[in-house]
This record gives C-alpha cells, structure tokens and sequence, in this order.
C-alpha cells in the first residue's frame, strides 16, 4: 500500500480524533479540540479516493465516533447529552438532548433505532431513539457509566461500573422495549463488547470471557498475565478474535466449541501476541491479508493473521486518539490532527 492523501486539520488546539467510518465513496472523521476554554469538534466528510472535502460541520462539545446507516445518514454522539443526525450530504436532520451527561458511541439497532449509554460521572441510562425522528423510545436504567454497545438479535449488551463502587456488570436488553433480559455481575472490570454468533465475548482486567447471548451464562475464560487489561474494541474475523491490551500487546484467540452427548463445553483458545512499542489506537482491523494496527510510537503495522508476524509498516504522524478504517481495499488510519489514506500500489 502506498499513501494516496492526508489532510490535517488547522490552526486548532490540542487535537483529537476517533475512527474514520465510511459509507460508500464518503470516510468521514471527527475530530475534537480545545476553543476559548471549552471544547469543539469538526465532522468532516472527504472524498474516498481523493481526500476533497465534501462537507463539514462543527459542534459545540467532544463528539464521538459517528456511526452511519444505509442510506448514509450519520449519527452522532456528544460529551453534552446530545445526539445529532444529518443526511448524507451534512444537512441537519434532528438532534436530540437525552440529559446532560457524557454520551458514549451510539449503536444501530432494530434497524429503525439507535442505542446510546451515558459515560463518566453521574452516568445511569442507557437511551433508545427513532433514527427518523430522534424521538426516545425508551430509557433503561443501567446504574453507572457505561462502556460501548454490541447488538444482535434483538438484543444489545453493554458493561457498566456499577455507582458507589458496587462492581461492574454486564447488561443484555430487550431492543424492542428496553426490558432487562439479564445481567451477569463481575468481580473484574469489563470493558468492551462484541457479538459472534451467539456469544458475547468481552475484554476484562486480566481476562478475554465469553458469555452466552441467551442467558448471559459465562461459557469460557482466558486469563491474561500480569492482570493487563483488553480494555479497546476488537475485531471478530472468521473464527478468530482480535484485541488489544493496556500494556501494548495485540493478541489472537477463539472461541472453541465442543459437544458432547447433551452439551456443549466452549474454551477460549490462545493463538498468538505481538508487542509493541506504546499504546494501541482503536481496534485491530482486517485489510484482507493482514490485520492493521496503530500504535501510538509505530505508526500503522501489517501482521499475519495466523501467527502474529510483522509483514510491513506504514508511517503517521504522532497525536491523541485515532483509528483505522479498511474500506474497499483502502486503508484509512487518523491519528491526532492528521488522516491518511493508502491505495493499492
């Protein structure tokens, strides 16, 4: 791959930025920054190929990683409550103010619904809206800040730190309705959630656990040495799962199934770990032939899927936040004030 465009945001203060996501020709980035002792953000939507500009629009506090639909509308969370919709040309559709706490990454659900769970202190919902309206569809008492969501079939689970230090615990609710289905408490925190299957596999401090999507029984472990954390998003690729730690690491693990007579005994198996030099920046992601990740000191490096070996590197610039985007055979990576993409070549 070789660098095709870069774009680096001006002029402004201590930059950050989150994940890159596209839809169609379109990536879009959010950045975040400090203005006149506050805090301000830009979306900004490029052009895939050639990195023009297509629109750009600014708002009033830290935003989040947006998420898009199929239409291309976007949506947007804030560190103000508020969760902002527009179309797939930048022209606002709604914004709804949910309350005024920190709002973390929303989640597509149901098709016609976002989810959303409110962060840091004083965090108790998690809030459903109608991606048409913005209006609520429900509010579910989680009881603490939450980390992101995962959704599938009809479902959507997340972690929350409990207030008053009463643990941590993982939540399952009903997306139609916002009914509990089940919640299974941990001594250990818990972090961030995906589904494979009928599995919701979870980074803990000092463990990767697998919990049942059904009964939130937990259905296999794999202990981490040292107590590090997998406190980042991963990647579910095939049968293999991909995170990474606190303490540099990237590892590769599955989720086994074995059945016997009338049951199905599952482990977690540990295929490979890779070191780096500095913190991790988003999720692994999946390039085709090789699994992409950011490192904060090594810029973007390529690794074998099946056994963890470095195949090649591509440099970024050094800045807080960041990800990676693979998105028809490019690959898009933000760092700090800078997005860069990398064509075939």
């Amino acid at each position: 791959m070789k660098l095709s465009w870069s774009y680096r945001l001006p002029k402004e203060r201590q930059i950050g930025t989150r994940a890159p996501v596209a839809s169609a020709d379109t990536v879009l980035v959010a950045f975040h920054y400090d203005k006149a002792d506050f805090f301000e953000s830009t979306l900004v939507a490029f052009e895939r190929m050639t990195g023009e500009e297509r629109w750009r629009t600014t708002i009033p506090h830290v935003i989040n990683e947006p998420v898009l639909a199929q239409d291309g509308s976007v949506y947007v969370s804030s560190f103000s409550g508020t969760v902002h919709a527009f179309d797939s040309n930048g022209k606002k559709l709604w914004d709804c103010r949910c309350g005024d706490r920190n709002m973390g990454k929303p989640c597509l659900v149901a098709g016609d619904r976002l989810a959303v769970a409110e962060t840091g202190g004083g965090a108790s919902k998690t809030w459903c809206l109608d991606l048409r309206t913005g209006s609520i569809a429900w509010a579910f008492e989680n009881h603490g800040h939450s980390y992101g969501l995962a959704t599938n079939n009809g479902r959507v689970v997340h972690a929350t730190v409990l207030a008053e230090g009463a643990g941590v615990r993982l939540h399952c609710v009903e997306t139609s309705s916002g009914r509990s289905l089940w919640a299974a408490d941990s001594a250990e925190w818990l972090f961030q959630p995906i589904v494979q299957d009928q599995a919701v596999l979870i980074g803990a401090r000092g463990s990767l656990r697998a919990y049942s999507l059904q009964s939130g029984d937990l259905l296999a472990r794999l202990d981490l040495e040292d107590q590090e954390a997998i406190d980042g998003q991963m990647l579910s690729a095939g049968d293999r799962i991909y995170f990474s730690t606190d303490s540099g690491r990237v590892g590769c693990a599955s989720l086994q199934s074995e059945r016997s007579f009338f049951k199905v005994k599952h482990s977690l198996q540990s295929g490979w770990f890779a070191a780096f030099e500095g913190s991790i920046r988003g999720r692994p992601t999946m390039t085709g032939n090789a699994v992409a990740v950011l490192s904060q000191e090594e810029g973007i490096v390529l690794l074998d899927p099946a056994a963890g070996n470095r195949l090649s590197a591509l440099k970024m610039s050094k800045g807080n936040g960041g990800g990676l985007l693979y998105h028809r055979d490019w690959l898009y990576g933000s760092l700090g004030a800078e997005v860069r993409a990398f064509g075939l070549g």
